[in-house]
C-alpha cells in the first residue's frame, strides 16, 4: 500500500524536525515547507493526502496560504498555530480547514487527529449508497434515485453532484469543481460548470438543494429548502 503523502508547513525548524519524524513514524511520507510561498510550490508539485498548516510564517501568513489552496483543492488540512483566540479559530473555519490545533501541541494527538480524519474520509468514500434528502447515490454504479426514480445522470453529472453533497453546507468554487471533476490539467471554461450544475438542478427538480453563492461558487444545502 502506497503511503500517505503530508506536508508539514511549519517555519519553526524543531517542531517541524520532531512533527515529520512521528508523521513517519506512523508511516507517512513527509515533505516540509518553511515558509507560505514554498509549501505552494511544494504543493503545486505533488498530490498530498494531508496538510498541517502554522498561521505565522514568512512570505504568506497560513491563511493567505489556505485560501488559494482552497481555490482549487479539498485537500484536508489542519492548522496548528499559537493563535487560538476565536476569531483566528473562526476564519480558519471559514476557510474550510478540517481540523485546529493550537500550539503547544502533543504530536502523538496531532498524529491521531490526522489518521482519524483521513480514516473518516475513506470512509465516506467508500460507502457504497448514500441517502441526502430525497436524493440516494450509488457509487458502485454511479447512479442517483430521486424518490423512487432512477436518474439518467453521465458519469460528470454522478461525480459533480456526489462532490457536492460531500461538502454539503460548504461553497465549492467553480475553479475547484473544475479541477477536482474534469482534473488539473483541463483546459475546459469554469462555465461549464454553470451548464452541468443548470442541468443537475433540472435532473432533482423539484428538489432546491444547489444553491448559488453570488460570486463565490455553488453549495448543497438541505437548509431552507424550497
Amino acid at each position: 500500500m502506497d503511503k500517505k503523502k503530508i506536508l508539514v508547513v511549519e517555519d519553526e525548524r524543531e517542531i517541524s524536525k520532531i512533527t515529520k519524524a512521528y508523521f513517519e513514524k506512523a508511516g507517512f511520507e513527509v515533505y516540509q515547507a518553511f515558509d507560505g510561498q514554498e509549501a505552494l510550490d511544494i504543493f503545486r508539485d505533488i498530490d498530498f493526502d494531508l496538510i498541517t498548516l502554522d498561521i505565522m510564517l514568512p512570505k504568506l501568513n497560513g491563511f493567505e496560504v489556505l485560501k488559494i489552496i482552497r481555490s482549487s483543492s479539498l485537500v484536508p488540512v489542519i492548522i496548528i498555530t499559537a493563535l487560538d483566540d476565536e476569531d483566528n479559530i473562526l476564519k480558519g473555519y471559514e476557510l474550510k480547514v478540517d481540523d485546529y490545533v493550537p500550539k503547544p501541541f502533543n504530536p502523538k494527538v496531532l498524529v491521531a487527529k490526522a489518521l482519524n480524519l483521513l480514516n473518516r474520509l475513506d470512509k465516506i468514500s467508500e460507502t457504497v449508497t448514500y441517502t441526502k434528502g430525497g436524493l440516494t447515490l450509488d457509487f458502485e454504479s454511479h447512479k442517483v434515485k430521486k424518490n423512487d426514480t432512477w436518474l439518467n445522470l453521465s458519469k460528470t453529472e454522478f461525480d459533480l453532484l456526489a462532490l457536492l453533497i460531500k461538502q454539503e453546507d460548504r461553497t465549492c468554487s467553480r475553479d475547484m469543481l473544475l479541477d477536482e471533476i474534469w482534473g488539473l490539467d483541463s483546459f475546459v471554461d469554469n462555465r461549464i460548470v454553470d451548464t452541468y450544475v443548470k442541468n443537475l438542478r433540472k435532473e432533482i427538480s423539484p428538489y432546491n438543494y444547489i444553491k448559488t453563492i453570488y460570486k463565490s461558487g455553488y453549495m448543497f444545502t438541505l437548509k431552507d429548502e424550497k
